[in-house]
């Protein structure tokens, strides 16, 4: 499992003008409100490349990639990674990134993806993969973190499952788990096809019986006709 080292540099610019109009003009220029946060300094207002971002997305690693953010026209540097994200869900444009500065030595909480891999025999079997548990939390520290656990699900048979503690194994030494080690991250169902056909003979005994147990209506004495005919006599 390699351990991340910051192989790009963005260069961002502090920013003084706020409001939504001049988010806006930011935008239109290609460049991302942003805040830089953590390190025990004050939060710093930055606005960022949009393509820079991009990039660093592209990579393994994604929105946990570590880099090397400095602000432009001084000699202020520091290792930094994405917090949170916000994308307009129409356009697909950022809106605004926080970010957050890397403390050596200090560890981070970041959620980390989850890869499944192998020829499963119980898909082979007829069942379903649920991959219940996509990414997991986790404490680590910047120099231990690594682009996604890997999780082989080649021996899984129909109706078994794997947990967040089958995962253990891939930690770093000084990493935990901020998850119930309990939590079912995958689990390979019963076909649909058999849970649907057992319903429907369920259905269909439950409508035999219900036929079987209707009373036969029978009438006690003589009907009313009956009895009106013979006083007419």
């Amino acid at each position: 499992m390699a351990t991340q080292t910051p192989e790009i540099t963005i260069t961002v610019e502090a920013r003084e003008g706020r409001g939504t109009g001049e988010a806006g003009r930011m935008r239109n220029q290609g460049r991302v409100p942003s805040v830089l946060y953590g390190g025990e300094k004050t939060p710093l207002a930055i606005s960022v490349d949009e393509h820079a971002v991009h990039e660093i997305l592209k990579g393994a690693a994604g929105e946990n990639t570590i880099f090397l953010l400095k602000l432009k026209d001084t000699d202020e540097e520091r290792l930094a990674m994405i917090k949170e994200l916000q994308v307009d869900r129409i356009s697909g444009k950022f809106i605004h990134i926080d970010f957050i500065r890397i403390t050596r030595g200090h560890k981070l909480t970041v959620k980390m993806p989850v890869e499944l891999v192998g020829d499963c025999v119980g898909v082979r079997h007829g069942g379903r993969i649920d991959f219940v548990s996509r990414e997991l939390e986790l404490e680590i520290l910047p120099r231990e973190m690594f682009d996604k656990f890997v999780l082989d699900i080649t021996n899984l048979e129909v109706g078994e499952h794997m947990r967040v503690a089958d995962l253990a194994s891939q930690l770093p030494e000084n990493a935990k788990f901020l998850e119930d080690e309990n939590r079912v991250v995958v689990v390979i169902e019963v076909p649909r096809v058999v849970e649907e056909e057992v319903e429907e003979e369920v259905l269909e005994e439950e409508t035999v019986i219900s036929e079987a147990a209707e009373p036969e209506v029978i009438g006690k004495g003589k009907g009313e006709d009956e009895e009106e005919s013979e006083g007419s006599e």
